[in-house]
């Protein structure tokens, strides 16, 4: 049994490659999403929600819903892993969206 913190960190060794992949594309495809104008992102948002399926229904995670606990931990593994790319934050301010700074990929 382990002791480890079920919320902490986990390492991308932890997830399977395609798995880590489509996570990885999932954020490029987010981040472009963010800083384009509202118009003309069909395209962007059809291929997110393709990519959101492939990650929910990878055989990694077994039957069922991964679960948000387990989504964040590859989230996380996949922005700390080499190369990996922050996904931006998004804010409402004065009414407006707004993209806040990136601070460039997280990874080494």
């Amino acid at each position: 049994m382990s002791t480890a913190d079920p919320g902490g960190p986990r390492p991308a060794a932890d997830f399977p490659d395609d798995l880590l992949a489509v996570q990885q594309a999932w954020i490029r495809v987010y981040n472009q999403l963010a800083r384009r104008p509202a118009t003309g992102t069909l395209e962007l948002r059809a291929e997110l929600f393709r990519l959101s399926r492939r990650i929910g229904d990878h055989a990694y995670w077994g039957e069922g819903d991964p679960g948000r606990v387990r989504r964040t931990r590859l989230w996380r593994a996949v922005q700390d892993a080499p190369g990996g790319e922050a996904e931006v934050a998004v804010r409402l301010v004065g009414g407006r969206f707004v993209v806040e700074p990136e601070e460039g990929g997280r990874g080494g």
